[in-house]
């Protein structure tokens, strides 16, 4: 594991059960993202309104007011959740922003949605091998921060920007964390991810220290759900590049100005290596 040199004094003593949890973390962070359809692979977004046939996919793609289907050709078959399948695959389906992952020999297919378009993402197995270091800080006591989450009744729209839409967009969030960093106050409006709160945020290292334009942090929920205030745990230590430092093809959101924290967030993951790329 690379890493960035800081020593700011409070660090975990070496053997201390945490930090082997958190290199335990970082290490599968790694081997997620060298996956054969980790996010360094995304290599290009086709859309089903421009064409019907993706390059390196056997088969026709559809869409139609439930979702989208691939059909294979005769004798042809893609692997699905671990099992094969052949003939008319549903890649996407009713209600689904996000489809399925449709596994090849050397590619995987995705289809996803912006702003109402529905594509088709393609991952490069060879691809894998290209990041070859995740840079981090070493993780430190003092990021793990305690707040409250207090729980917006009917959900609430907050403004959020895009990586690859020209126009933000209002997003549904569960509430609002309140935590103390720096000796300032921050009220933020995390989204819903997968029953987690993700935090979007930028900080005084973004795009020194730390690769812009911002950084994630999941956090869990209070133990009643989002739907019920409590108090929370900001563990800056496990903060994370987005899927967009990565591949310039994914459409990450981008931090709102009240997630613009003014101070120097010297905790989480700091920087992708990649193979071949000028580091001078």
């Amino acid at each position: 594991m690379a890493a960035i040199s800081h020593d700011p004094g409070g660090r975990w003593p070496a053997g201390d059960p945490l930090v082997a949890e958190w290199e335990r973390w970082h290490s599968r962070r790694l081997a997620a993202l060298r996956a054969p359809d980790g996010p360094p692979t995304l290599v290009a977004t086709y859309w089903l309104a421009d064409t019907n046939i993706v390059p390196g996919v056997d088969g026709i793609w559809s869409e139609n007011d439930h979702g989208v289907e691939l059909s294979l050709p005769e004798g042809a078959d893609v692997l699905v959740g671990g099992q094969r399948e052949r003939g008319r695959v549903v890649a996407l389906g009713p209600g689904e922003l996000v489809g399925r992952r449709l596994v090849f020999p050397s590619l995987t297919a995705q289809v996803t949605t912006r702003q109402g378009r529905r594509g088709v993402r393609l991952f490069d197995h060879s691809r894998a091998s290209r990041l070859y270091a995740l840079d981090a800080y070493p993780p430190e006591p003092s990021f793990v921060l305690e707040g409250s989450y207090e729980a917006v009744p009917g959900l609430s729209g907050v403004s959020y920007s895009y990586a690859l839409e020209s126009l933000p967009r209002e997003v549904e969030v569960p509430g609002v964390v309140h935590f103390s960093l720096g000796g300032s106050d921050y009220a933020v409006t995390p989204l819903l991810d997968e029953g987690s709160l993700l935090l979007v945020f930028a900080d005084r290292t973004t795009g020194t220290g730390t690769r812009p334009p911002s950084r994630f942090l999941l956090i869990e929920p209070p133990a009643d759900g989002p739907g019920r205030p409590g108090p929370v745990v900001l563990d800056f230590n496990r903060a994370f590049l987005p899927p967009c430092a990565f591949s310039d093809e994914f459409n990450c959101p981008l931090p709102p100005v009240h997630h613009r924290l003014s101070a120097d967030v010297t905790a989480g993951e700091t920087w992708a290596r990649f193979a071949g790329e000028d580091l001078s």
